[in-house]
């Protein structure tokens, strides 16, 4: 009896379920979800990330303190990152920006696995890859191409896809023979390109560069930017940390600002570059005012910024009192894109009567070269006698026609035959941006023409173009 009843039960639950039991069962279900992120177009989430670092005055403070397991406290605590959060949508491109102790490369490093936060979490999607610090994830006595197979496969990559992939590795590095040499006599541009191979040849999901194409040539940081496009263009999504202003605008359609670990500006990369150049000209002009003699500050008209320099020389005949430097429509710019509509503006204050003063600027690039300048005399505007308290007001307005680089301002108001009443240096730094490769001091903003021409062989050997098609 009880062998009979076991077998009923046995055979009860054998019998399949009904479909519509099993649909409804399975429909029910909830998997338990891991820390990637659900299938959406959010490929990398960062939730209140922050970094904390000890820092002790001596090395014997640490030991005390981990004698006493912390009973007696020595360090003192230092923020690299506070609550930073934010999310990179699939595909996109976003420039982070920052001056320098900020927390980007930290920001990085803790994306990309090398280093774990004290607080928050980093979730995404796919494949990271990352070209962090120079020589990160490379064995010195390794040759290069040694190391191609040690990055591989610390992405994920087998032997047989790393075989595949060598080739253009090798063709995009360009190094040569070094390939197989030791990468301990890699020079730093060595390194970064064939890092910058390894990471772009693999097409990961997520790509994060930290300052790596700052090192390399023109040549290869052209063949990069070109590459990140490419990828970017796959979906991939990319998140590059700069100080090149102009890559930042060209790649990327947002933009990060970090200072003193937090976010401080997230949007546009024109918005947030220029909230960037402010805070690295306020820099400026306060290390230039705590090093010079001469840092003192006027101004006639508040709207206007302070006047600062770097070198001030002149006989104090008449002295400049106000420069400023903004776009067509009165805003005050430190970044501007070639061939923008810029103002000068001037003011200068007649400390005793003269006679014809001529008043001008002078734009030099980093280097110091004179890009450009020009004055009232050679406008052909004439001051006439200028009486002493006597305030005068020029407006200088060009197209800025210039190159990818850093410039600065010089001013100054003279006599007519040239002796230096004021002469000013640094009054305003600005940068010049494009998204398009500008190479040399000036943009000519050139047009070309193209056609195909086809060449005909005569019995005379004698060659004859004819024109097929026109542009």
């Amino acid at each position: 009896m009880v062998d009979q009843s076991s077998g009923q039960v046995e055979a009860e639950l054998n019998r399949p379920l009904p479909q519509a039991v099993l649909t409804r069962a399975i429909s029910s279900l909830r998997l338990p979800t891991s820390d990637t992120l659900q299938p959406m177009t959010v490929a990398l989430r960062v939730e209140n990330v922050s970094k904390q670092y000890r820092t002790y005055a001596r090395p014997s403070d640490r030991l005390k303190e981990s004698i006493t397991r912390g009973r007696l406290r020595r360090h003192q605590e230092f923020w690299a990152l506070r609550d930073v959060s934010f999310e990179l949508e699939r595909g996109s491109t976003v420039g982070v920006v920052g001056p320098n102790g900020c927390g980007k490369s930290t920001l990085l490093q803790i994306i990309a696995g090398t280093l774990e936060p004290t607080h928050g979490n980093v979730r995404h999607e796919g494949r990271v890859a990352a070209l962090l610090e120079l020589g990160a994830g490379f064995d010195p006595e390794f040759t290069g191409a040694e190391n191609v197979y040690l990055n591989a496969s610390l992405l994920g990559l087998s032997r047989r896809e790393t075989d595949r992939l060598f080739p253009a590795i090798e063709r995009f590095a360009e190094i040569g023979q070094f390939l197989y040499q030791p990468v301990k006599t890699y020079s730093s541009g060595m390194f970064v390109r064939l890092a910058f191979a390894i990471a772009a040849s693999i097409e990961p999901e997520i790509l994060l560069v930290d300052e790596a194409l700052a090192v390399g040539d023109a040549v290869f940081q052209h063949r990069c930017l070109r590459r990140m496009q490419e990828l970017q263009e796959r979906g991939t999504t990319v998140l590059f940390v700069s100080h090149d202003l102009a890559a930042v605008r060209a790649l990327c359609a947002r933009a990060l600002l970090l200072n003193a670990g937090r976010i401080i500006e997230d949007g546009k990369p024109a918005d947030v570059l220029n909230r960037y150049q402010k805070i690295i000209m306020a820099r400026e002009q306060a290390y230039e005012e705590s090093t010079t003699a001469s840092g003192e500050t006027t101004a006639v008209d508040e709207s206007l910024p302070p006047l600062c320099y770097t070198y001030r020389h002149g006989n104090g005949s008449a002295e400049i009192i106000a420069a400023e430097l903004s776009d067509a429509a009165h805003h005050r710019v430190e970044i501007v894109e070639t061939g923008e509509s810029l103002l000068m503006r001037l003011m200068v204050r007649s400390n005793r009567n003269i006679d014809q003063p001529v008043i001008g600027f002078l734009i030099r690039n980093r280097h110091g070269i004179s890009a450009y300048g020009t004055n009232t005399k050679e406008q052909q505007i004439e001051l006439g006698a200028v009486r002493r308290d006597e305030v005068l007001e020029v407006v200088f307005s060009f197209n800025c026609w210039l190159g990818i680089d850093d410039y600065s301002i010089s001013c100054a108001v003279h006599s007519h035959d040239g002796e230096a009443y004021d002469w000013l240096d640094g009054v305003r730094f600005f940068r010049v941006t494009s998204q398009h490769l500008i190479e040399g001091i000036a943009n000519l903003n050139a047009s070309a023409t193209a056609r195909h021409l086809e060449h005909r062989v005569e019995p005379n050997a004698e060659i004859q173009l004819q024109e097929t098609a026109s542009a």
